[in-house]
């Protein structure tokens, strides 16, 4: 099987998903050929390592291009449907990048075209209609909610659609004709628990070490977590927390370290290579993410990794945060994502009782191999391409 992969950004150090997706795919025998329009600036490829750079030597850089000879007969389909989608984005420059993306593919055919992200499906959806080649998309939390006015569009013609959650596929499909559910499918990104396997506890009871990461952006509320966190130490609990990432929101949450007297607690190295986030939760009791609810967020892959390392993980409670997490079992889901008083609480509990926290990560662990081993979810991802391959 032969697939071309569309993305707006890569590969991305905030979105590892994607390249372990394509890495995966390609260990199973198969080509992918990965298209995208804005490849990594050079600090981001001194921070990469060396799977991600070698995925980067091999990925074409789209750039805007003008209509072919071949592109003639279709033009016409091409336009209407570009028109049709409602988004903030340039609709010439849509239509620019999608004549490119039809050249490449007409010089190697894929089987199959699969998109990730609205852009990227947007124009994929554009070269479809240009070169006549199937294609299919994996939807995300985020663009359900805030970025959907595409999809009434594309899924006129897609093959099938590939959740990341359950939340985000219904969230979607109340807003579509029912005919839409029949080509959408689950499938969870998962987490390689053969990679991230069971660590054990820290030696040391003092400090409680909490552990997050992801984008430094205000939607992640950071700032949150750490003014529970310095809550639960003025309250007795020996708490200090490390927050792995970089954005611009950083300056907000250093200024709520300060203002609550945490700042000597509070770890914040920047970007940290994903090989070494296993290093840090090694480290760490328990995972925490207060993020806003607003399906920004519906399951990040990084809870996954605490889970499947034998950690707890605190959640807000994000659209999906019921499809890994039993409230008591595998950790605890918050009331809502500005229970800053009830993160405390739970912290300055798990804090006191390390057997509970041993127990809840075992629980964790089991959770990530029964419902979120990526290797099944991949096998499901591949069985779609081949079946509508077939079909």
């Amino acid at each position: 099987m032969h697939l071309a992969y569309v993305v707006n950004r890569f590969p991305a150090l905030s979105e590892t998903f994607v390249a372990r997706e394509v890495r995966a795919i390609r260990e199973r025998g198969h080509r992918v050929d990965v298209y995208t329009f804005t490849p990594p600036t050079e600090a981001e490829r001194e921070a990469m390592g060396d799977e991600m750079r070698a995925m980067d030597a091999t990925t074409v850089h789209v750039s805007p291009g003008r209509p072919s000879a071949a592109d003639r007969s279709r033009l016409g389909a091409a336009m209407s449907a570009n028109a049709r989608f409602r988004h903030p984005s340039s609709g010439l420059g849509r239509l620019g990048r999608a004549f490119a993306l039809a050249r490449h593919l007409r010089e190697t055919p894929p089987d199959r075209i699969h998109a990730h992200w609205p852009y990227a499906t947007m124009v994929t959806h554009l070269a479809s209609l240009l070169t006549g080649l199937p294609y299919s998309v994996s939807i995300h939390a985020h663009e359900v909610e805030h970025e959907r006015g595409h999809f009434p569009e594309v899924f006129s013609r897609l093959q099938f659609a590939s959740f990341c959650n359950r939340a985000a596929m219904e969230r979607l499909l109340g807003t579509l004709p029912e005919a839409a559910r029949e080509r959408s499918h689950l499938v969870y990104h998962g987490v390689e628990v053969d990679r991230f396997t069971p660590l054990p506890m820290p030696t040391s009871v003092e400090p409680f070490r909490v552990l997050s990461a992801g984008r430094l952006t205000e939607t992640k509320g950071f700032d949150r977590l750490v003014r529970a966190c310095a809550l639960a130490r003025d309250r007795g609990a020996p708490v200090d927390l490390a927050i792995l990432g970089q954005g611009d929101h950083e300056p907000a949450i250093r200024a709520a370290a300060e203002s609550t007297g945490f700042t000597d607690h509070l770890a914040m190295p920047g970007w940290v290579p994903h090989g070494e986030v296993r290093d840090w939760l090694e480290r760490s009791y328990v995972f925490a993410l207060t993020a806003s609810v607003g399906f920004h967020d519906g399951l990040p892959n990084v809870v996954l990794e605490a889970m499947a390392s034998a950690r707890p993980v605190v959640l807000s409670p994000l659209p999906a945060a019921s499809e890994a997490v039993t409230p008591g079992v595998e950790g605890e889901i918050l009331r809502s994502e500005h229970d800053v008083d009830g993160l405390a609480e739970i912290l300055v509990r798990l804090a006191s009782d390390p057997e509970a926290v041993r127990a809840m990560g075992q629980a964790a662990r089991a959770r990530a191999e029964a419902d979120h081993d990526a290797d099944r979810e991949i096998e499901r991802l591949i069985a779609l391409h081949e079946s509508t391959a077939r079909g």
